[in-house]
């Protein structure tokens, strides 16, 4: 009887230990997944599926450094994301031709999808940061 209780308490720790970082704020990426690449001069679709009430907003920055309430910069995109019915939510930035524009320029960048759903005092709610390349 010892081993199992053992036995299930050691389970439980792992799959809390595993648990993905959605679970928090609901929210986990799709696309685009961490290492690709997307062509220069073209706007990619980010998609990411979504657990839970409120609006979903994406983040794309150069860093992937996280400010006081846990979102990364919106220097180089910001923009509300449309939910499907299946929950997942999508965001397409619009693309301006001009050299200095960040999906003209190669180079890491990092997205992050969260949700504005206020409970007490914390109204956002960030996902995890993706890392992908433009090039």
């Amino acid at each position: 009887m010892f081993r199992r209780v053992l036995f299930v308490l050691a389970a439980a720790g792992v799959l809390a230990a595993a648990a993905p970082a959605r679970a928090a704020s609901g929210i986990r990426p799709l696309s685009p997944r961490a290492g690709a690449t997307v062509p220069t001069g073209r706007s990619p679709v980010f998609r990411a599926r979504v657990h839970g009430p409120g609006h979903v907003w994406v983040r794309v920055c150069g860093s992937r450094k996280r400010g006081a309430a846990g979102l990364i910069c919106a220097t180089d995109s910001i923009g509300r994301a449309k939910r499907g019915k299946d929950g997942v939510a999508s965001y397409r930035p619009r693309f301006y031709d001009f050299p200095s524009f960040w999906l003209n320029r190669p180079g890491t960048y990092y997205w992050q999808a969260y949700r504005i759903a206020c409970a007490g005092k914390h109204c956002r709610r960030p996902g995890p940061v993706v890392a992908f390349k433009v090039g």
